[in-house]
């Protein structure tokens, strides 16, 4: 039954459902901070813990402005749900916070909703909407808080390198990412504890779910973390009927340290936030061939797959990338997805000049009989002005400077029954969404025709990518998504509960003078599996004989296009040498991304640029009693041994051990924990093991 109450009691109702979480220790500290349930309605302790802040026709969100109303919607074995109403006391603005207390782990998450109830009346003026306004009470006072963060993809080689900062009592930190893509300047994961010996049993985490810019801070107040969060601008009136989205937050609140908050940070994505399939199983990471874009013919196509298939490469999926689509043309067919696929951006029909059928079934069948599935890239969020689409001259108002209205609902149909109509005719198994343009400026360009709408048309599009995105996994069940944003560029807990990426970051494309792409590689996994864990990128930066190289870009996913190795299949015949080392090189990461499913943990602290340091992480399958452990030593670091302590082994049991190399040993759990290694500069060590 729904029940009537007051926004401050409502508060404190939502309060004690956060902090219940089972498994959060840390609880018992934080409460002797926070006054009992009998105390909640003392109006001096109501700011700190509302969970929403914004603007109502110049008045702040407070209990006189809105009522609320209580639901609760139920359990189920991942966790307990409640449902918060707002509603403006001119009855027109009506807000709504979904809210998730999960059973298994110390997260709580919610997003929110609003709505105009009005069907004649526009709503008052909503401004400075923060989705999370609260604060945390920390366990001891006047520490300085401590914030780690990793940059995003920005196609340069700082991409996925930590940050921390240092903010003393009274002081702020904040976060900006505004060029409309989620991830660009730095991942939505923002993780904090205290400085001094404090920080050994707590961690804590914002992760923002929000595909477009967002803005965060941090302030220290001296006995507790005060966070707010939301997009970067909102000023805007709703229309009558009318309803918009607005960020989900997550709070991990924790008794751990650091390395083991983000193994359970880790387990939390894998168990929870990732895609599934039909029969409710996670979808694991793929081994992916690539065919070095559509504007391949069905002939190099099948001439790549037949490769793989005659020397027993272990790839699971055919991925298709950008060239395969516009208006009848010729094409370069060996550059990487061709010379002008960017142009016919928008035109969605198959090239009848490269694929002859005006289908790509004759490439996607040869992947289905080879045991592949079929990738198909797609960027609907873009049209070209170039690119001769029909929409262009049909529906010019569905085109706002190069990007699609996915917030327009007769617009996202049109995309929608387009792109779905092609992923059936071509039989695509996964689906591979691309954006390679910042949308801020566009989005910029529709809020200054009439300011008070600002922000209106980022929501509704990011809302539309939402809608278009879950649309089509009830259309096409057990579909598994792909995420791309030229990079790693929108990579947020939204997008990452929907897709896998394959392309964390354009930097890895072409070979480089330097190791900078195998650093940012091992960094990318390193630093982003907890928040991340399906994940990879291309190989074509590594020289053919380079192993160091090679493993430092493997990750959970791996992707292969033989094209980029100097034309390799397509334009000239692979030397029994070379694919004798790409099948020992993709056979060992095939064996590694099963492994990808268990628990990750970091045996070296978040690694940077530095060429000077040791690089090490362990995946552990719980269930199988079997994991790997890697670790690279980077050129210029200093010291020849180093010693990891491996997680999860049992000193008193026997493990079957398998080096790189291949010798193959036993070892007892105590020996075994201890990982002594000596290694040269630059170079790697694996180990693979299991228990007996």
């Amino acid at each position: 039954m729904k029940k009537e109450t007051s926004l401050l009691s409502a508060t404190w109702e939502i309060v004690l459902f956060r902090f219940c979480a089972a498994g959060c220790l840390i609880l018992t500290a934080i409460f002797s901070f926070i006054p009992s349930p009998l105390q909640a309605a003392e109006p001096s302790f109501y700011p700190a813990f509302n969970e929403l802040s914004f603007l109502y026709d110049g008045v702040l969100f407070s209990p006189e402005t809105f009522t609320c109303s209580v639901t609760p919607a139920g359990e189920n074995s991942e966790y307990t749900q409640k449902n918060v109403v707002y509603l403006a006391r001119d009855g027109k603005l009506q807000i709504r916070v979904d809210y998730k207390l999960y059973k298994n782990y110390p997260v709580f998450e919610y997003t929110v909703w609003l709505a105009n109830l009005s069907e004649t009346e526009e709503t008052g003026l909503v401004e400075n909407f923060n989705a999370i306004h609260t604060s945390i009470p920390f366990p001891v006072r006047n520490r300085n808080l401590i914030l780690d963060a990793v940059t995003g993809s920005t196609c340069v080689p700082s991409d996925f390198t930590p940050k921390r900062f240092t903010v003393e009592p009274g002081k702020t930190e904040s976060f900006l990412t505004d060029c409309g893509r989620s991830s660009n300047d730095y991942f939505p994961f923002l993780e904090w504890t205290l400085d001094g010996p404090i920080s050994e049993n707590y961690h804590c985490m914002l992760a923002i779910g929000w595909t477009g810019s967002w803005t965060a801070s941090f302030t220290n107040k001296s006995d507790a973390v005060e966070i707010t969060a939301g997009m970067v601008k909102t000023h805007f009136r709703l229309a009558p009927k009318e309803s918009v989205r607005q960020p989900s937050v997550a709070l991990f609140l924790s008794d751990m340290g650091e390395q083991d908050f983000r193994t359970m940070v880790h387990r939390f994505m894998v168990n929870v936030k990732s895609p599934r399939d039909t029969e409710g199983n996670v979808i694991p990471p793929i081994m992916a061939l690539g065919s070095g874009g559509g504007n391949k013919t069905p002939e190099m196509a099948r001439a790549i797959i037949d490769y793989s298939v005659e020397n027993k490469l272990p790839f699971d999926t055919f991925w298709v990338d950008a060239g395969w689509h516009g208006k009848p043309h010729e094409t370069d067919p060996y550059p990487n997805c061709g010379p002008d696929w960017w142009s016919n951006v928008g035109n969605w029909i198959v090239n009848t000049v490269t694929h002859p059928t005006g289908t790509l079934l004759p490439i996607a069948n040869a992947a289905h009989q080879a045991g592949m599935k079929f990738l198909l890239w797609f960027e609907p969020e873009r049209v070209h002005p170039d690119s001769d689409a029909a929409v262009l001259k049909e529906h010019p108002e569905y085109i706002n400077g190069h990007l699609f209205d996915f917030g327009n609902p007769e617009a996202l149909a049109l995309i929608q029954n387009a792109v779905f109509d092609l992923m059936r005719s071509n039989r695509v198994d996964i689906y591979r969404e691309d954006f390679n343009i910042p949308p801020q400026p566009v989005w910029d360009s529709i809020d200054a025709k009439n300011p008070d709408r600002t922000g209106l048309a980022e929501a509704k599009h990011i809302s539309g990518l939402y809608e278009f995105l879950d649309n089509m996994r009830r259309e096409f069940p057990g579909l598994l998504q792909e995420n791309c944003a030229g990079g790693g560029r929108r990579l947020d807990m939204e997008m990452i509960s929907r897709a896998h990426s394959y392309c964390r970051s354009d930097y890895f494309i072409f070979p480089k003078e330097d190791d900078s792409a195998f650093i940012m590689g091992q960094n990318a996994t390193h630093n982003t599996l907890p928040y991340l864990p399906f994940q990879g990128g291309e190989s074509n930066c590594v020289t053919v004989g380079d192993e160091y190289g090679m493993m430092s870009v493997l990750s959970s996913g791996n992707v292969f296009t033989p094209s980029d190795f100097d034309g390799g299949v397509i334009r000239r015949p692979f030397t029994p040498d070379e694919t004798a080392w790409f099948k020992k090189m993709f056979d060992i990461a095939a064996r590694m991304n099963k492994l990808y499913m268990g628990d990750f943990y970091q045996l070296t602290p978040n690694t940077g640029t530095e060429n000077n340091v040791w690089c090490a992480w362990q995946l552990f399958d719980p269930q199988k009693k079997e994991g790997f452990a890697i670790a690279f030593r980077r050129a210029e670091a200093p010291d020849a041994e180093h010693t990891f302590e491996l997680r999860q082994i049992d000193p008193d049991k026997v493990y079957e051990v398998e080096a790189y190399n291949g010798v193959r040993s036993e070892m007892k759990g105590k020996e075994l924990a201890e990982w002594q290694l000596h290694l040269e500069p630059r170079s790697f060590a694996l180990l693979f093991f299991k228990e007996r």
